[in-house]
């Protein structure tokens, strides 16, 4: 999937401000900023390709029992839980889904009633990281999504404006972002539109533990 550089996002939140470099304690409000719409973009959908991860096998603890933990030694921590399944799901055949709910433990799977059952097939979105970069922002090749990119630089720095009172100005490049936005949001709703990802079909046989 594609990236750009924290440092081309920073570059273009100051050129949109048009300045050549921001104060020193701007930056660090830029950079928080950055990091705030970057987990505003993150949670507007549980289902950005680039965060999902699909029918992975993952461990049943027995303690609390029946539960999927969030984390997994060598697999990326669980942010969260979308479907679980029996047997590896979305291939050829039928796949038994549970039903499961979630506290600050994990998943707790329902009506698991096979004694040998050890593991389980999680689909899930994976946990939320900020960007961590230090002092060189316009240097930084930490990566950024590029579906993000252009919200996080409009309304990172509509941020700006707004701690500046500029209210007005703020409310354009608020509203400029969202636009970039929602087209990545319409390109991921027309994939599921074609996809089994999501689509759960509830009958007598998906329900039945096994």
């Amino acid at each position: 999937m594609q990236t750009r550089t924290y440092g081309d996002l920073f570059k273009l939140i100051q050129s949109l401000a048009g300045v050549g470099t921001f104060a020193a304690s701007e930056k660090d409000d830029i950079a928080n900023f950055i990091n705030r719409r970057f987990f505003e973009a993150f949670n507007t959908s549980h289902i950005w390709p680039r965060y999902v991860v699909t029918g992975e096998e993952r461990t049943i603890a027995t303690s609390p029992a029946q539960t999927v933990p969030y984390t997994e030694a060598s697999k990326d921590n669980i942010g969260e839980f979308i479907r679980i399944h029996r047997t590896q799901p979305f291939l050829r055949n039928s796949a038994l889904e549970f039903d499961f709910y979630v506290d600050g433990n994990g998943a707790h799977i329902l009506n698991l009633t096979t004694a040998d059952a050890t593991s389980a097939f999680v689909t899930y979105k994976k946990e939320f990281t900020p960007f961590t970069v230090s002092s060189d922002y316009e240097n930084s090749t930490v990566e950024v999504p590029a579906e993000f990119f252009h919200f996080i630089a409009h309304t990172a720095y509509a941020d700006f404006l707004r701690m500046d009172g500029q209210t007005d100005k703020a409310l354009i490049e608020e509203q400029t972002g969202g636009n970039y936005l929602a087209l990545e949001l319409e390109k991921i709703d027309l994939r599921m539109n074609n996809n089994t990802v999501l689509k759960k079909f509830s009958t007598y046989v998906n329900r039945q533990a096994r």
